[in-house]
């Protein structure tokens, strides 16, 4: 394939599309460098230095002995440069190949960490630390960015793309794979729109690919957008997508741009506000009936944050989460439940042994909804207890211990209710103000 591509008799010229400073070779060494390496780096000056003129005509030789590399690394090389945005190539005839290299000028450094596919990269070369201090340094002073309140309006915001949405759940997808409906809109046709044929060949979005996007995409607040940029991370290979690396992707991209950007943070509960008052349904009746609409309806880590006061959850909540939806593929309500009732039950800690010996009980039940999940909670309320405590099934020893008992659970057990007056109240109470944000928000 190689000989196809490249070979060291074929002949190069070499242009700039605009002049490169010092400033921009600085960038290209603190920013671009960590990310396609010290060859590609190497090669971007080569060129540099060969684009005197047009008019002079080199071989692949010369690059090939000021690099000592070989015709094939050389190729590699010139392949991240061109897809990092460094380089246009064309190329003239077929036995007596010409290849016409222009290179381009680097991002700056604010356009770089705007960048949200750049600088997601550059963050898994560097680590966090390096990170924020390459961001230090190149942070301009602009008061009003920390005063107000940004309003630039978005391509999305001003120009209104004329497609329609798609409904994307189990029962438009034939799958063998038993598996519970995901009642989620995502727009595929819209995330499919921005990548072409050659970045994510269509034949590998199979229906489980779907699935799997749907969920991440719910659990994290992302749109298609979103997502296009976390496909193209997670592609590594062109005849499959690891659902490992997809979901790997959403966790970095979230670490990235969730737990740095008080805005987005933002943008992301707005997400979920709007996809809740979407959902078509009938008016609850009841309080509990509000409360399960509540469950059903709201991304797992939208639950974590209410339950955390609107602060953003701990990764290993995040990951502990992400298993149950992706890898259990356990329905959002039954999650919603498990993680209620297993942080009132730990003083609000999602303790992960704790949670996994539950959600694996549910699995093997076949729990679907919040309600069949709220009514094995309240029978099997004893045996939990047990296993928070290390306690055997047969075990003689009362459980004597006061904790908080949510509301739905403490209706089914009358003979601990005087032994937990004062939590329950202390539930109700929370219940009745998470309640209240929900209305209120609703009547936004």
């Amino acid at each position: 394939m190689l000989h196809k591509e490249l070979q060291p008799m074929d002949a190069f010229r070499t242009s700039v599309a605009a002049p490169i400073s010092t400033e921009d070779l600085q960038t290209l060494t603190l920013f671009y460098q960590p990310i396609i390496g010290p060859e590609a780096f190497t090669l971007y000056q080569q060129l540099w230095t060969f684009s005197d003129s047009m008019k002079t005509e080199y071989s692949h030789y010369s690059l090939m002995n000021a690099m000592s590399l070989t015709a094939q690394r050389i190729f590699e090389a010139r392949a991240h440069l061109e897809a990092i945005g460094l380089l246009r190539t064309w190329r003239t005839g077929d036995e007596e190949r010409t290849f016409y290299y222009e290179l381009q000028k680097p991002l700056t450094p604010q356009a770089f960490f705007a960048d949200p596919l750049l600088s997601i990269f550059l963050w898994n070369k560097i680590g966090d630390q390096s990170y924020q201090q390459l961001e230090k340094r190149y942070q301009k002073s602009t008061p009003w960015r920390k005063k107000g309140v940004e309003v630039t309006r978005t391509f999305t915001d001003v120009f209104q793309p004329n497609l329609k949405q798609k409904n994307v759940t189990a029962s438009t997808e034939k799958d063998n794979r038993e598996s519970y409906e995901f009642e989620h809109e995502f727009d595929f046709e819209l995330l499919l729109d921005g990548l072409s044929e050659h970045l994510l060949p269509r034949k590998l979005v199979t229906p489980d690919i779907k699935r799997l996007i749907t969920k991440l995409a719910f659990l994290y607040g992302y749109s298609p957008l979103d997502m296009q940029k976390i496909i193209l991370l997670a592609v590594d290979d062109p005849t499959h997508i690891s659902t490992e690396r997809l979901k790997r992707s959403c966790e970095d991209y979230f670490k990235l741009k969730v737990d740095r950007s008080p805005a987005l943070k933002s943008s992301v509960k707005q997400q979920q506000v709007e996809s809740n008052t979407t959902t078509p349904a009938v008016p609850p009746a009841s309080k509990e009936q509000e409360y399960l609409l509540y469950l059903e309806n709201t991304s797992p880590l939208e639950v974590l944050r209410d339950s955390a006061g609107g602060k953003e959850p701990f990764p290993a909540d995040i990951e502990l989460v992400n298993r149950f939806i992706t890898v259990y593929e356990m329905p959002t309500g039954v999650v919603n439940v498990l993680i209620q009732y297993v942080m009132l039950r730990t003083d609000m800690k999602l303790t992960k042994t704790f949670a996994e010996k539950i959600a694996s009980h549910w699995v093997r039940k076949k729990v679907k909804t919040a309600k069949e999940a709220m009514e094995l909670a309240r029978q099997e309320h004893t045996q939990y207890m047990k296993w928070k405590n290390g306690e055997t099934t047969s075990s003689n020893k009362s459980y004597k211990r006061q904790e908080k008992v949510p509301e739905w659970l403490d209706k089914k057990t009358p003979a601990k209710k005087s032994a937990a007056v004062e939590s329950t109240i202390d539930i109700e109470a929370e219940r009745q103000k998470l309640l209240a944000e929900i209305s209120a928000t609703k009547g936004r």
